[in-house]
């Protein structure tokens, strides 16, 4: 199985599939058809699904030998851009570790996928698998967002439970954190710098901006930590403003990304930009402002009764539970009243040069992931 998973891996690894909106990639399509290809190949039912263009997800199920509870294995086929990487596409291995573009995050467990439908084709799991392969995880998560809006009311019964083979070190994710991203832009008047009575200072208002950010986020850290993933968070993202120095701004933008815990209450957190602006806004000088929520995607906590916990548990009794600090995209599948959890291998340098993944740890996670579909 070693060789198999090393083979499969450098396969998917060779296809570019950058995620087209964060690096001007190609796209998901190269790699889903290859995927959706191999699976029919296998006997499998399987299908593209395009999510837009030149972007698609794949979905194959290996039925099973009873009527027990489905299960959903969830990987995504984009990967973030590969500057500063001279052969980004191309698997290289030194000893136990597996480099290339999306070796760790996560095509390294998109092999361990298809290396388990190969063992699906021959040897039937103990229930319905439904393997599913999306696009866009690395920036809005369109391709889950199709699924949970688009395949899964298909899907009867529910499936009971899911895995998102994000890379965890081994452990078993029941919670991440959410995220949401604010602006506020401050519009003022431009003048030469000779005449400030014909101006108004954009850029100067937001020091009361960024203190209000900071008593927030001092706010954060005071209040008792979530016992899986620690405090909630704040943190700047963007400033930008002005257009010379001889010239009065006009224009002012401030973001900032703010983490999200699962007892947080969406709206207390939409509140604090409110505060942010309104701390701007009672400044005299004439400017405007106007506050905006750029985007946002929910924390998740699984439900600690969760059979899926159980099995992976006893398929590794050494896994540790953890919280990840990340966002993933089982938040949405989750939400959707599937109860799902993050396991997936050891490596380094997710969005990083020097990504790798260890071919023993995949071997691991192929091996669990076996014994949990099989009984």
């Amino acid at each position: 199985m070693e060789k198999r998973i090393l083979q499969l891996l450098g396969e998917v690894v060779a296809i570019n599939s950058i995620n087209p909106s964060l690096a001007g990639g190609p796209g998901e399509a190269g790699i889903a058809d290859f995927i959706c290809h191999h699976l029919i190949k296998l006997g499998l039912e399987a299908e593209l699904c395009p999510v837009a263009a030149a972007r698609a997800n794949v979905v194959a199920v290996a039925r099973g030998k009873d009527g027990r509870g489905s299960l959903v294995l969830n990987g995504h086929i984009d990967t973030v851009g590969v500057e500063g990487m001279p052969a980004p596409f191309t698997l290289r291995q030194e000893g136990d570790r597996l480099y290339g573009r999306g070796a760790y995050d996560m095509k390294g467990s998109v092999a361990v996928m298809l290396a388990l439908a190969e063992s699906f084709s021959t040897h039937p799991p103990a229930a319905d698998v439904w393997l599913t392969f999306s696009a866009d995880e690395e920036d809005r998560s369109l391709g889950t967002e199709q699924l949970v809006r688009d395949w899964l009311p298909t899907v009867a019964p529910a499936p009971a439970a899911a895995v998102f083979l994000e890379p965890t070190e081994e452990a078993i994710g029941v919670s991440h954190k959410g995220f949401s991203w604010f602006e506020i832009e401050i519009l003022g008047r431009a003048a030469h710098g000779s005449r400030p009575a014909e101006g108004i200072d954009a850029i100067l208002p937001l020091r009361k901006a960024l203190s209000e950010l900071d008593r927030i986020r001092s706010r954060l850290s005071e209040r008792p930590p979530d016992p899986w993933l620690g405090h909630a968070s704040l943190h700047g993202g963007r400033v930008e403003g002005g257009t010379a120095l001889s010239v009065i701004p006009a224009r002012a933008l401030l973001q900032w990304e703010r983490r999200t815990l699962p007892d947080e209450d969406p709206s207390e957190v939409d509140r604090e930009l409110d505060r942010v602006a309104a701390a701007v806004q009672r400044l005299p000088g004439g400017h405007r402002v106007a506050g905006r929520k750029i985007f946002s995607r929910p924390p998740y906590q699984a439900p600690a009764a969760a059979q899926i916990i159980a099995r992976l548990r006893h398929a590794l009794p050494e896994a540790p539970l953890t919280g990840l600090s990340f966002w993933a995209d089982s938040a949405l599948m989750g939400l959707a009243g599937i109860p799902s959890v993050l396991f997936g291998p050891v490596g380094h340098g997710a969005h990083a040069v020097d990504e790798w993944v260890s071919l023993k740890s995949l071997i691991t996670v192929y091996e669990v992931l076996r014994k949990v579909v099989t009984g």
